[in-house]
């Protein structure tokens, strides 16, 4: 067990104490959930094996993270089942997400006096109205607010608790690359596996299980690549015909990382287009460029380093509007080098 910082420590108590009065608690995350949403959401669930726990899944549950379900639990899509256990909750929770957007058909079920969210993203303009919030953008992951949550109600940190939220801490510090990955997240993640992580084993089904249709859609993304050398800004724009032809949005996780990757590069942008006229932006910054600012100015939001943002309109246009905000950014950093 590690210490709680101390600004965290008063709403982690009371979380804490009201996951312990609650006999039944719906939890959702951000559409899209991720590593840090879904390990943070499962980690309750686990924390509470004796309780009547239901995982809210607003899109499809990414196959990526399905080892960390609970056996017992199978998450619930946005229709009357969906919306039954949520409406039915004692305790409505929203994890990774304190915009209310970002709940999708979720979003309108969720009751102020009965809701609470977790989460370490700046807040929004669209925020969850809530009775109680552990909000801090300082901390790695939600998972490491969970982790304070948890630790406050009295009860162990089992294995499987431990290791949903060692999952949260692994993707959202990039294994624990990012600039977020601090002293405080290395000592929580040896309190993790003191707690029965084993790191190898993890492996396998977070970075090995990659699909046919994720090299399809790796190997469209690395022939669509475009660059500006100059700016050292690196982008692709996927066509819908590749999402018809490999699948759902799951196959494009990490494929963002490549172009990231590439050498020189301080902006890189990957473009999907759907097929309801959105286009899906994803943003990654190596440097001190800020693409949640960029993010923001679409609808979207993020981290200064790895934001998102789903716009509507053609994607020649979308593209060439994000392109220009980017080379702004870009062009606004050097001016003050």
């Amino acid at each position: 067990m590690i210490q709680t910082p101390s600004h965290r420590l008063d709403p982690a108590r009371r979380i804490a104490q009201r996951l312990e009065d609650a006999d039944s608690i719906a939890i959702a995350t951000h559409l899209g959930g991720d590593g840090d949403g879904w390990g943070s959401a499962c980690a309750i669930a686990h924390h509470y094996a004796d309780k009547d726990v239901r995982l809210l899944a607003g899109t499809p549950f990414a196959a990526t993270f399905r080892f960390l379900l609970p056996a017992d639990i199978e998450p619930l899509p946005p229709d009357e089942t969906g919306f039954e256990a949520l409406r039915g909750a004692d305790l409505q929770l929203a994890v990774d997400t304190s915009e209310r957007s970002r709940l999708g058909e979720f979003a309108a079920l969720y009751e102020p006096e009965r809701t609470v969210v977790i989460d370490h993203h700046a807040v929004s303009n669209n925020e969850i109205e809530a009775s109680m919030t552990l909000i801090d953008p300082e901390a790695a992951a939600t998972a490491e607010l969970v982790y304070d949550v948890l630790v406050c109600t009295g009860r162990p940190i089992g294995p499987e608790t431990a290791r949903a939220i060692y999952v949260g801490l692994v993707t959202d510090t990039g294994s624990f690359r990012y600039s977020n990955t601090s002293p405080h997240v290395h000592r929580l993640a040896a309190a993790l596996i003191e707690a029965g992580v084993d790191p190898e084993t993890l492996y396998g089904p977070l970075f090995a299980t990659v699909t046919l249709d994720q090299l399809g859609v790796l190997s469209a993304a690395l022939d669509a690549i475009r660059r500006d050398e100059k700016l050292g800004l690196t982008w692709a724009v996927l066509d819908r015909d590749v999402h018809h032809r490999f699948g759902s949005l799951d196959e494009y996780e990490g494929i963002i990382d490549y172009l990231r990757d590439l050498a020189g590069t301080e902006i890189a942008v990957l473009f999907r287009e759907l097929d309801d006229g959105k286009v899906k932006v994803s943003f990654r910054s190596t440097g001190p460029a800020d693409v949640a600012s960029v993010a923001r100015s679409f609808g979207g939001g993020g981290h200064v380093k790895a934001a998102g943002a789903t716009i509507s309109g053609d994607a020649a246009e979308v593209t060439e509007r994000v392109l220009e905000e980017c080379r702004s950014e870009l062009a606004r950093l050097r001016s003050r080098s």
